[in-house]
């Protein structure tokens, strides 16, 4: 059994640390997820690719300060098109809507399960260059296109998925992946009114229109995210 704590994003004691080789930056991550993950680090180590992870768990609070940074003009937000987007023209419901198209609900990240994992192809990017996470990175063309066909063929030998695979309600992110077995045990225990209550704990201004969005599209997010 998962608990509140741990779904949520607030305890990581049953998460592992590791690093990518060379890397002095910690990462966590559930122990199976990890294991299935340097599986996976091995086998496109075969097919050219130096596999390497820019995000994994990410805390409640860490999630948090994201949307908060976002909503207060701290951090970039980009359309549907992955172009900068000016919110501050924006009414603060409609700045919230952008800003979750591509980052989530504090409490509703799968980053909080430590299963999941932002990676990238760390030889492919050209000296110098930074790593955007951008949809675009992946197309015909760009530098990971040859990594994400990769990807296509691969994940599911281990057990992985692209969640977020769509370009719909949530923005397409064919660098996020997920250990579906370990995270279905997490999805399994997620309580949404627990989940809610937490959030609504908070008294910035945003956070309303954040609640408003879950208990809005919570069928989709449960359905064609969490599988349930």
């Amino acid at each position: 059994m998962v608990t509140k704590e741990e779904y949520l994003g607030i305890d990581s004691s049953n998460l592992v640390k590791f690093q990518n080789p060379g890397e002095s930056l910690e990462f966590l991550a559930e122990a199976s997820s990890l294991k299935a993950l340097k599986a996976l680090i091995d086998d496109a180590s075969l097919h050219g690719f130096d596999l390497c992870v820019a995000s994994a768990y990410r805390s409640f609070d860490r999630q948090f300060a994201i949307v908060d940074d976002k909503f207060k003009g701290k951090r970039a937000v980009l359309d549907e098109n992955e172009q900068l987007l000016d919110i501050s023209v924006l009414s603060d419901e409609k700045k919230v809507l952008a800003i979750l198209r591509f980052s989530a609900v504090p409490g509703f990240s799968r980053h909080h399960f430590g299963t999941d994992f932002d990676i990238y192809a760390k030889n492919c990017l050209k000296d110098g260059a930074k790593l955007l996470l951008t949809a675009n990175e992946y197309e015909k063309g760009s530098y990971f296109y040859e990594f994400g066909l990769y990807l296509e063929k691969s994940l599911e030998k281990f057990g992985f998925s692209r969640p977020f695979s769509k370009r719909d309600l949530f923005g397409y992110e064919p660098w996020h992946i997920s250990y579906e077995k370990s995270a279905m045990k997490v999805i399994q225990s997620f309580d949404i009114n627990a989940a809610i209550a937490y959030l609504e704990s908070f008294d910035e201004p945003w956070v309303k229109y954040a609640v408003e969005y879950v208990k809005e599209h919570k069928d989709r997010i449960f359905g064609e995210i969490y599988g349930k």
